[in-house]
């Protein structure tokens, strides 16, 4: 994910924002052609505020460079020599230009400040003891969110992708070591569910869904599809080791960087899972629906291309890579510990999307399995129905819920009312 970064007038950002600590992400000082226009440094906000660039600075051995703007909760922001230098490499423009350092000639080590306070530090070539890096033509970049002001922090890029990494949020919430609260919510913008939903209370059936989708609909942010990768390694991030993520029909935790499109890549590396698929009504990335975080869930690249497009219903034969997982020719049926998840996913996406904004078809579950590509229907009603009540929501659902709320700005109403499920869809499925 690449939140943008906003510059903002200085006045409004001291007003608005705190500073808050950045880490350097990536560097590189070394580049294929010129050091004069295409040496960069990327910036990382950890922290779940966005963070005031004013005061901050970065320094090499012999000059400082003053920053401005903001960056955005869990975004990168690239700082370029030269804008054209930066889109002779990679076709996209830096999110700021103009840098005066001079990294690969009189630089070999770079100091972000914040005042007079040194608040990270990346070396290379011998610079400062025991910095030990050469990357010649290639960047190099923090692997890890672990911060021990040592070459150990470091690795070497093959494949640079600024805007992008292996970084996560870590928020100042009263988080424990393996980065969830108690509750299992991890979030650094908790939302007043009483006054989130306080249009839809009292209401039942489709006035109670009515009510939601107006709720659900008011001003989310878009992200587009590449920002859906860095998402989902936040989303999604395994609770117990913050290197990985969890896959939603294998259950396994993988690691973050072995998605698709990555380096070394295979048939075991993960990728964007659309739970509704998209060819049901959204099959362009400028559709709302096909970049809605609530229904993108990382996925195995193999059992996510043996579900296909097929709705969810009980039955088939064994999957055979995801255990508990059973699929025939036209319907999917999940392993129970996501059963609940899958439904509520659906549930969402139908109350969501109505057709009314006029980028999306109105999506409908139907109560079978009988689809075709393009139509905007899903299968099978009664059974994700279901599946919603067996499947109760879970600690690691309602994280999720909470940090696509940080990311895009919406709930799914039916991780944190999962009664109204019933309230709405009970009479079909009676």
């Amino acid at each position: 994910m690449r939140p943008t970064l906003r510059l903002l007038p200085a006045l409004m950002l001291l007003a608005s924002f705190s500073h808050a600590e950045l880490m350097i992400s990536e560097v590189l000082y070394d580049p294929p052609g010129s050091d004069s226009t295409e040496e960069w440094i990327e910036l990382y906000n950890p922290g779940c505020s966005a963070v005031s660039l004013n005061g901050y600075s970065l320094s090499d051995n012999s000059s400082t460079y003053s920053l401005s703007g903001t960056v955005s909760a869990g975004a990168y922001v690239t700082v370029a020599r030269s804008a054209s230098g930066f889109r002779s490499l990679y076709g996209s423009s830096p999110d700021i230009s103009g840098m005066s350092l001079s990294l690969g000639n009189s630089g070999d080590w770079v100091e972000l400040k914040n005042g007079s306070g040194q608040v990270d530090l990346v070396a290379w070539e011998n610079k400062l003891s025991g910095w030990s890096i050469n990357a010649r033509n290639v960047s190099i970049y923090r692997n890890s969110n672990d911060d021990t002001d040592s070459v150990a922090d470091w690795s070497v890029s093959r494949s640079e992708s600024p805007g992008t990494g292996p970084l996560s949020q870590r928020c100042d919430d009263g988080s424990n070591s393996s980065g969830n609260n108690d509750n299992g919510t991890d979030t650094g913008s908790p939302v007043n569910e009483a006054a989130y939903y306080r249009d839809a209370q009292g209401l039942s059936g489709n006035a109670l869904k009515m009510a939601l989708h107006d709720i659900i609909s008011a001003g989310p942010t878009r992200l587009s599809y590449s920002e859906v990768w860095n998402a989902l390694r936040y989303t999604d991030e395994d609770p117990n080791n913050r290197n990985n993520v969890i896959l939603l029909y294998t259950g396994r935790s993988a690691s973050k960087n072995d998605r698709v499109g990555s380096s070394g890549d295979d048939n075991d590396s993960w990728n964007r899972e659309h739970v509704w698929a998209k060819s049901l009504g959204f099959p362009n990335r400028s559709q709302y629906g096909y970049t809605d975080l609530h229904h993108l869930r990382p996925a195995d690249v193999t059992v996510n291309s043996s579900r296909g497009s097929k709705s969810f219903d009980n039955g088939g034969r064994a999957e055979g890579e995801a255990a508990d997982t059973y699929t025939d020719g036209d319907s999917w049926e999940p392993r129970d510990e996501v059963k609940g998840d899958v439904a509520r996913m659906i549930f969402y996406m139908d109350t969501r999307y109505d057709g009314s904004d006029g980028n999306m078809p109105d999506l409908n579950i139907i109560n079978n399995t009988r689809t075709s590509s393009g139509a905007p229907n899903i299968g099978v009603l009664c059974t994700l129905y279901d599946w919603s009540q067996q499947d109760p929501v879970d600690r690691f659902e309602r994280r999720r819920n909470d940090r696509i709320y940080e990311l895009q700005g919406n709930r799914n109403p039916f991780i944190d009312n999962p009664q109204w499920i019933i309230s709405i869809w009970s009479a079909s499925c009676s």
